[in-house]
């Protein structure tokens, strides 16, 4: 019976012929003994691999043991013994997350390595419902809740197929297969530890679930395979949904235009960021729907910031009506804004001073009778008409400090936090970390592109004026 429904699978699902190669991954436990033996009676080359994880005192008996039964079946065997542990604590990325990876690294390296047609896993059904209530606690979307499919193709090759050729198989009937088979396999002690997630939701809350409906696992097996058809025909949209956005992609650093992706459905909208993380962005698999949502609100204009952690070294940011999906903390930059990155001190005489890369301030001292009233009319933010009775001797130029606070024109001297001047601004958090303030005695005296201070505007007693311009040398 699975024999006829794993070539069923094979031959409908797939679409594989005969006389193909296919990378099997071993572990030594029922579900991947099962498997083999299974696939052994089949018309295809099989090639075993292992990858020995190193983290129980039983790893290499385990790895001796999948490289014997591979020599029972006459299949070749590929093993490989990784340090989890080190490459986890190098990479601070759990161990549980740390060692899929590099299993299936290896796994789809030595398929190419072997010219192999596709990587099979031994994910099952019980696998499938487990992994569905693991991505509904995490606060998945449609593709979370889609579960796993029987072929894909994952993050860790962009040809060879993943194939789960038993998740349509319960583990009960994989245990019975072993045992009427008389198969021999090892069975994994952490499976027993209840610091386990998957583990918790096995022994838990799946019985706990029961208690409601008896039937859980089925239904749930068909919820997913709902889902998972809804999922399916979104993904032609999302296709539709990128070229509406124009994505581009350069350096770990993704754009898109935000004028295009506020069109979108909102459902389309979470679907085009879940999507375009996975495909360029290593690692982002398991980033929670919730951040995804926090990302698309920031792009939709529903929230009001213009930055976003999304995860440890993942950022979104909005400038310039475009969203930027990045690695870089810094990437939200627009290079046409000024930036300075050390303090400067200079006298305010008339001169050209550079303070940054690509700007320069500009200083002319001129009495206040020879500019009639050009100072009132003044439209250019990067420009400040300046008391020259108030400011006398050095001034310093220098990034943002936090507690800084400005007298803004217009507050009749009243001091506001710079923190929350930007944010009514609507400026940038990466905007604000390099953007060059004007002091005098420390104390703010011009923001260029905003404005100067109430304590340096020019009066009926002002004689002389100072212009301060900040140009960009483009």
């Amino acid at each position: 019976m699975l024999l006829q429904k794993v070539r069923s699978i094979l031959k409908k699902d797939c679409s594989f012929p005969d006389e193909r190669k296919f990378l099997v991954g071993i572990s030594g436990g029922p579900d991947s003994v099962c498997l083999l033996d299974v696939l052994s009676q089949l018309p295809y080359e099989i090639v075993v691999g292992h990858l020995n994880h190193n983290l129980r005192p039983s790893s290499s008996e385990e790895m001796a043991f999948v490289e014997k039964i591979a020599t029972k079946y006459g299949c070749k065997f590929i093993g490989k013994t990784a340090n989890i542990l080190k490459l986890s604590e190098l990479n601070k990325v759990g161990i549980e997350e740390t060692a899929r990876k590099e299993r299936y690294r290896f796994l789809f390296s030595a398929a190419q390595n072997e010219n192999a047609a596709a990587v099979f896993v031994a994910h099952q059904a019980d696998d499938q419902i487990e992994t569905l209530l693991m991505n509904l606690i995490r606060g998945a979307g449609l593709e979370g809740m889609s579960g796993m499919r029987v072929i894909s193709i994952s993050e860790f090759h962009p040809s060879i197929p993943l194939v789960r050729p038993l998740l349509k198989t319960w583990r009960e009937d994989i245990m019975n297969y072993c045992r009427s088979h008389r198969l021999e396999f090892r069975l994994d002690e952490s499976n027993q530890s209840l610091t386990n997630t998957r583990v918790n939701i096995r022994n838990h809350l799946i019985p706990e679930l029961a208690k409601y409906n008896p039937n859980i696992k089925v239904t749930l097996l068909r919820t997913q395979q709902v889902m998972e058809e809804d999922f399916n025909y979104f993904q032609e949209s999302i296709s539709a949904g990128v070229k509406e956005i124009h994505l581009t992609s350069e350096n770990d650093t993704v754009y898109l235009d935000l004028s295009g992706f506020r069109k979108l459905p909102k459902s389309l909208q979470r679907l085009v960021i879940k999507d375009t993380l996975e495909k360029y962005f290593f690692g982002q698999e398991t980033i929670s729907f919730s951040n995804i949502e926090y990302a698309r609100k920031m792009f939709a204009r529903e929230i009001k910031r213009s930055s976003l952690k999304i995860s440890d070294d993942l950022y979104a940011f909005t400038t310039g009506g475009r969203g930027i999906l990045t690695k870089s903390s810094e990437c939200g930059w627009d290079s046409s804004l000024p930036r300075i990155e050390k303090e400067l001190k200079i006298v305010a005489e008339s001169g050209k001073y550079p303070i940054g890369i690509g700007w320069q301030l500009e200083i002319e001292e001129i009495p206040k009778n020879q500019i009639s009233e050009d100072y009132r009319n003044n439209k250019d933010p990067f420009k400040a008409y300046i008391d020259k009775d108030q400011v006398k001797g050095i001034i310093t130029i220098r990034p943002w400090i936090k507690g800084d606070r400005f007298r803004s024109l217009g507050m009749n001297g009243k001091s506001i936090k710079l923190s929350d001047y930007w944010i009514n601004r609507k400026v940038s958090p990466q905007a604000r970390v390099y953007w060059p303030l004007v002091l005098y005695q420390d104390e703010i005296i011009w923001i260029p592109g905003f404005q100067q201070s109430h304590n340096t505007r020019i009066t009926d007693e002002t004689q002389n004026i100072i212009i301060f311009r900040l140009k960009s040398n483009a």
